[in-house]
């Protein structure tokens, strides 16, 4: 006889075993009380036949699959670059789609030799080129993905070809994703524009299929909102800047046998010129409305006419040295190297190769207590048998100015920027006594200080520029004329340039989930270039997302290998078998950051429940072993966290340690984002 234990969950696999009569298995069953599982005794012969007939039906079955799948990829549409020409790629119909051409989406690309520097500064803008079929509300940041997905059952083979953002395009449009799985990139009411004026359309029931690659993008390669029965399978992810696959309130997702070779490491410029870039079109409207509008800018009056001059020259100027470069040419143009140059030519800003998230962006601080509405809530979440390796970035930490306790970001959400971190300098201020400053100015802060002031005084009107994030204030803008020599601008720390909450890098974040499988991947070769956080004594506070308000806790420079936090298991039932979520046969080695607080393989956060930790392998530094002094640590898990079965198996050559986590006192009432969870205190 052969025994083997079976929990209800499993029954079903099994289920042919009733199908023989009883009296030919002199099955025997024994009940445990005190547990799920059931032992049964069968004849091994008996076992043996059931068992090869059904993975002969298992088979059978995979085999009918691969020829279904097969016809509906010689079938699907095919995809040209010609379906790009305008710009993005609309699916609005299901179907089966696929790529029959290396696709480069560089829609309207301009001959540079050719084109003045106005052309230049509103290249690739949608809104500009006038096309009805992008509608002013969804397309406002620009040309948002190569294709975005707006129908459900929808499939999308690779053919063994890849999609990409042009470079040209990924300088000039630095919000982007190569598939979008939406209508629109946020949900109504969420980031730094009303996005949604269509209902919002999510995809369902998506899948990509490889091989083929996912190629350049300056934020993701995939990215998506409240989509259901994602299947991401055998494809090739690189050169993304952010996140390779960043989903938000997913209900089924599979992301499985997929590999990043690498992110992008040839970023030319910094988040200042997203900034630059997003803030021409209010000017422009500013200069067409009123003409003759000025103010004094640092000691002299500047006509609107001169401030979108200089701002549109700098723009071409970037624009000209990086596609002919690579780079800003410092020699030749000194001012935009200073305020834009990228010295580390990585993303900026945290950085991912998985990110599956709750409802709504992914811009706090990392989660504490899961949500008792499931409706906000991702679940079924697979990654499995993934590879990722060769992954570099950095954050630069941006003071936000503060006024009054509001964040001062300017129409399209940046922050107000006077101090570098990258340079431990002002920057657009100098300090001319002690406490005393006065403003000097840049190209960024004039556009963003001008069109504040106008906008405060109701020039700009009603269009389509939306203007409800704005928070320049009027002390800020007394002072920037010279009128007001006693402000000196206060400064909240931790955050990055659109001041999200920084968290450092995570290679595998899964958050604000129930019910999740990591499987059998591998992370090796992570490097994190940041810098340590600013001074504390130039913090006058630090971000209210934040997980913590002690300055001695800021994360810029950390390092996670897979870290969950609020997360469960697939029900409320946490002993019932395959219920359970998992973190097993993962293998996570060689992360590396100079000044990291910490570097994990595996973080256990917030108050998470009902995860199994099993058969993993961990080696973060191989010159380093186990030392509960030091910055890294193989598994911590957080003392909030419950149910959390960590397995003998587990090889964590740098250890394991359980944690206190210092929790956020929040007033009542207060929130750093009053706008639905954008990242904006205004």
């Amino acid at each position: 006889f052969f025994s083997f234990k079976i929990s209800k969950s499993h029954t079903q696999r099994y289920l042919l075993i009733a199908l023989y009569p009883l009296h030919h298995l002199h099955l025997h069953l024994h009940l445990n009380h005190t547990s799920s599982e059931r032992t049964m005794k069968l004849p091994f012969s008996l076992l043996a036949f059931a068992l090869l007939t059904h993975s002969a039906t298992a088979t059978a079955i995979q085999a009918a699959d691969c020829e279904a799948r097969a016809s509906q990829q010689r079938h699907a549409k095919c995809l040209y670059n010609n379906h790009f020409i305008d710009g993005t790629l609309i699916i609005d119909q299901p179907g089966a789609y696929k790529l029959c051409d290396n696709i480069v989406f560089c829609p309207h690309n301009m001959d540079v030799d050719n084109a003045s520097d106005e052309e230049i500064a509103s290249a690739f803008d949608p809104i500009e080129q006038g096309n009805p079929k992008y509608n002013n509300n969804e397309y406002a940041l620009g040309f948002f993905a190569a294709i975005a997905v707006q129908a459900d059952d929808v499939s999308l083979f690779l053919n063994g070809y890849s999609i990409a953002q042009c470079r040209e395009h990924a300088l000039m449009q630095r919000f982007f994703a190569v598939i979008e799985l939406a209508s629109a990139p946020f949900l109504p009411d969420n980031g730094p524009h009303d996005f949604v004026s269509d209902p919002f359309t999510p995809a369902k029931n998506f899948k990509l299929t490889g091989p083929g690659t996912v190629g350049l993008s300056s934020h993701h390669g995939i990215h998506g909102n409240e989509n259901e029965n994602v299947l991401i399978s055998g494809v090739t992810f690189k050169d993304f800047e952010v996140g390779a696959v960043s989903l938000n309130n997913v209900k089924g997702l599979t992301i499985k046998n997929c590999d990043i070779p690498n992110n992008r490491h040839d970023v030319p410029i910094l988040g200042s010129f997203s900034a630059a870039l997003k803030i021409r079109p209010y000017l422009k409207h500013l200069l067409e409305t009123n003409p003759d509008y000025s103010m004094t800018l640092g000691g002299s009056v500047k006509p609107v006419m001169e401030v979108y001059n200089t701002l549109v020259t700098q723009i071409a100027n970037v624009y000209k040295d990086v596609i002919q470069y690579g780079i800003i040419d410092q020699a030749t143009h000194p001012a935009e190297y200073q305020l834009y140059n990228n010295p580390n030519q990585v993303i900026d800003g945290p950085c991912y190769a998985f990110l599956v998230h709750g409802e709504g962006p992914a811009v706090g601080g990392f989660g504490e207590v899961q949500s008792t509405d499931a409706s906000v809530l991702s679940n079924s979440v697979k990654i499995v048998n993934n590879n990722v390796q060769n992954i570099r970035c950095f954050t630069n930490e941006v003071l936000a100015t503060v006024v009054d306790g509001d964040v001062q970001n300017d129409a399209r959400g940046a922050i107000m920027q006077f101090y570098n971190a990258l340079d431990e300098a002002y920057i657009g201020m100098a300090e001319i006594s002690s406490d005393i400053y006065t403003y000097t100015g840049n190209a960024n802060l004039d556009a963003q200080i001008m069109v504040g002031k106008a906008l405060n005084q109701g020039l700009l009107g009603d269009n389509i520029l939306q203007t409800n994030v704005n928070s320049v204030s009027l002390p800020l803008v007394e002072w920037a004329e010279g009128n007001n020599s006693s402000f000196a601008p206060s400064f909240r720390c931790n955050g990055d340039s659109m001041h999200h909450v920084i968290k450092g890098s995570i290679m595998f974040r899964v958050e604000d989930c129930q019910g999740f499988i990591i499987r059998g991947n591998t992370i090796n070769n992570v490097e994190i270039l940041s810098k340590g956080p600013v001074q504390v004594e130039l913090c006058g506070d630090f971000h209210k997302g934040a997980s913590s308000l002690d300055g001695s806790d800021r994360m810029i420079a950390d390092l996670r290998g897979i870290s969950v936090a609020a997360v469960s298991a697939y029900d409320d039932s946490l002993g019932a078998g395959n219920d359970i979520s998992s973190i097993s046969n993962n293998t996570i080695t060689n992360l590396k950051s100079a000044v990291a607080n910490l570097i994990a393989g595996v973080d256990i956060q917030g108050y998470s429940e009902g995860v199994d930790i099993e058969n993993n392998y961990v080696n973060l530094d191989a010159t380093v072993g186990n030392n509960s002094s030091d910055k890294w640590v193989g598994l911590r898990i957080r003392q909030t966290a419950s149910a959390i079965f960590v397995k003998q198996n587990n090889n964590f050559v740098q250890g394991e340690s359980q944690e206190n986590r210092r929790k956020l006192p929040r007033k009542a009432g207060e929130t750093e984002w009053p706008n639905s969870g954008c990242p904006f205190g205004h």
